[in-house]
Order: C-alpha cells, then sequence, then structure tokens
C-alpha cells in the first residue's frame, strides 16, 4: 500500500527511562475508496414489501498510522482506523473500526486498544476481491432473514477493547510457530466503559491462536488451532452462557495455488441458559484459490448450523436455530495498477430454518472497482 508521509517528531520515552530514537516517529496516511454495484436476490421476506434486486454501495477506509524506532531496536506505534462499514454505521456516518498502540521487539509484540485480537492468525479457506463466503456479500442481504455465518463463527474482525501479545516466530528457517493471545474485560469498544457485570454479554472473553507455518519443498502450509472462552453475564432479562469455542484451520500452497479449509465448534455461543438453547454450533469450510500475474481467481464453499436471532414474516424478531446453512462463492480480481483493483463477485446460499418449513435461497452478484492508497 502506498502511503504519504505527513509528519515527523524525534523524541520518545520508554519504561521510564529516555531514550535517543534512531529515527523519528513517522506518521503515514493509507485508505480505500470501494464502488459496488450488485444484483442480489432473497426468498425470505419480513413484510409485504417488494425487494429491491440490485443497489450500488461505496465503502471508504481510512488509516492513520505512527511508528518509531528506538535505539534499543524496539519499534512502536499507533493505529487508528476510520470507515462507513454499514455494520457500524447508518448513513454516511463515519465509526472507528481499530485504534490502538503496540510495542514490539525480541520479546514479541504486544497491542493495547480496540483491534481484532488474536484471531487474525486462524486461517481458513482462501478468498479473493470482495471475499465471497467470507466477504462484503452480507452487505447486499438482510440480516434479519438470512444468519451471517462466517468461518470463523465467533467475528474474526470483532473490536472489543482489548489486550493481545504475540510470541516471537520461534523455529528454523523451513519451520515456526507463533502463538497469539487477546483478553478483553468486556465487550465494549471505545471510549465506553463497563461499571457493572450486567452492561455486557460477556465478560472476561479470552481468545487463543497457535500457527504453524512450514515448508516442505516445494509445498508450504499453514495450521492454526485456536480456542476462545468467555464469561456469560445474567443482565436481569436472560442469562447468556459462558462459551467455549474451538477451531482448526490449514492451508497449503503451491506454485501459485492456495487450498485452505477449517473447522469451528462454537459450543453454547451467543446462547441463552433460560431458552433452551443446546442444538449443535458449528461451521466449516473449504476453498481453493488461484494466483498468476496480475489476475486472482477464487471458488468457496461453508456449511454451519446454529442459533441467530431472525424475524419471521410479520417482522417479529426471535432467536432461531438455523439447521443448515450453506453458502458457494466465485470470485476473481484483476489488477489495473498499483492499488487499481477491479472485482467480479459471487454467492449463492441456502438456509433452512426449524421453525420454518421453506428454504431462503439466493445470490449476491458483485462487480467493484477498488483503489488503495
Amino acid at each position: 500500500m502506498r502511503k504519504i508521509l505527513l509528519a515527523t517528531t524525534a523524541l520518545v520515552a520508554f519504561a521510564g527511562a529516555a531514550q535517543a530514537a534512531e529515527s523519528p516517529v513517522q506518521v503515514t496516511l493509507g485508505g480505500s475508496v470501494d464502488f459496488r454495484a450488485a444484483l442480489f436476490h432473497e426468498a425470505d421476506h419480513t413484510s409485504m414489501n417488494a425487494r429491491r434486486g440490485g443497489d450500488f454501495q461505496t465503502e471508504y477506509d481510512l488509516t492513520v498510522a505512527a511508528e518509531g524506532k528506538a535505539a534499543g531496536g524496539i519499534e512502536y506505534g499507533a493505529l487508528i482506523d476510520l470507515n462507513n462499514d454499514r455494520n457500524n454505521v447508518t448513513g454516511n456516518e463515519v465509526a472507528m473500526e481499530q485504534a490502538y498502540v503496540w510495542m514490539s521487539g525480541a520479546f514479541g509484540k504486544v497491542l493495547m486498544g480496540d483491534e481484532h485480537g488474536a484471531s487474525d492468525l486462524f486461517v481458513y479457506a482462501p478468498t479473493v476481491g470482495e471475499g465471497q463466503i467470507d466477504g462484503s456479500y452480507t452487505n447486499f442481504v438482510d440480516s434479519t432473514t438470512l444468519a451471517p455465518f462466517q468461518p470463523v463463527y465467533v467475528d474474526a474482525t470483532e473490536n472489543s477493547t482489548k489486550a493481545t501479545y504475540y510470541t516471537p516466530k520461534v523455529g528454523n528457517a523451513n519451520h515456526k510457530v507463533q502463538l497469539g493471545v487477546s483478553y478483553a474485560p468486556s465487550d465494549d469498544q471505545g471510549s465506553a466503559t463497563s461499571l457493572y457485570k450486567a452492561d455486557n454479554n460477556y465478560n472476561d472473553a479470552i481468545e487463543a491462536v497457535a500457527q504453524y507455518t512450514g515448508t516442505f519443498s516445494p509445498v508450504s502450509v499453514v495450521v492454526s488451532p485456536m480456542f476462545a472462552t468467555a464469561e456469560g453475564v445474567d443482565n436481569g432479562v436472560n442469562e447468556n452462557r459462558s462459551y467455549s469455542v474451538w477451531g482448526l484451520g490449514a492451508q497449503a500452497m503451491y506454485a501459485g495455488f492456495t487450498l485452505g479449509a477449517s473447522y469451528v465448534d462454537a459450543g453454547h455461543f451467543g446462547t441463552l441458559k433460560d431458552a433452551g438453547q443446546t442444538q449443535d454450533q458449528d461451521v466449516w469450510n473449504v476453498g481453493l484459490k488461484y494466483e498468476f500475474d496480475k489476475v486472482a481467481v477464487a471458488a468457496n464453499y461453508m456449511n454451519g448450523e446454529g442459533y441467530y436471532g431472525l424475524s419471521d414474516y410479520a417482522g417479529t424478531s426471535a432467536t432461531t436455530y438455523v439447521d443448515n446453512f450453506s453458502a458457494l462463492g466465485m470470485g476473481a480480481t484483476y489488477t489495473w495498477f498499483p492499488g487499481l483493483t477491479t472485482a467480479a463477485d459471487a454467492v449463492f446460499f441456502d438456509q433452512n430454518r426449524q421453525d420454518d418449513a421453506t428454504n431462503n435461497i439466493g445470490h449476491v452478484l458483485m462487480l467493484s472497482q477498488k483503489m488503495a492508497f
């Protein structure tokens, strides 16, 4: 990503002892603008209003990053990421996606603030462009009628305020292992604070992911087991169950091809103790990607089951068990010039609900133009 140098400073301090910096703090600006044109259809509906068949969307992102290096070799910095992702804001508002400070050295790397957490080390079916089964197609479906299943089940981009530690990569030139651990005292984000346990759905959330990378010439592999747990909270209306989630992901790379898959058992994540929600929750996926020159193509498939807040035909919301959710994704990208990419994306989905004899079948076909800078 090409970045624009904005400003520099030359004085920093660490751990109560001042040190002269080898280089000034560098502040850089980056981001992207992504225009999308989509055709979409979903069989389910919540009212007599007719569904649209297509629309345009623009998503933009602005990232400000600061980075410095101390005389002792320790690197440090901060990052602020702002965007208009419709999952976080309404209309044309802009919201903070991430904001954190970090420090790294021979001891590893520590991040503190609103960030994705250790789940960034977890791998699954590869995607391109708009992300297919793990991408922007969900912006063109109704989240009250279609369950937003994700390859990791627990949201990999959930940005509650947390502290994350990554160990150094340990091993030799061909085999390395790294561990990441995150802790969030509550599910608040940003300047919000929790004074009472009942302020949140979950407290004391921990996620841990290990990642192994290996080279068995000419094949390279990545394997990532993960575990997440949190304490459920009784907020006086509903009591959220404490949960333990585990999963395993892997990818293999050879001659431009990447084959990947993962499985996640979500346990009691997102379930209520008094509602009798005891059925299985899990998701698995598999996919293949191929990259050559300026072109990248991918195909992936996801299948899952679990509890989600969905609406009936009158628009009444209720937590419903989805017996089976499947999505088939196909995508391709072409990079015209550095930063300028055209992407084609297609996702076909089929959802079965325990409380509904009919299937919610549909698709999202998307063409996008993205400039990253």
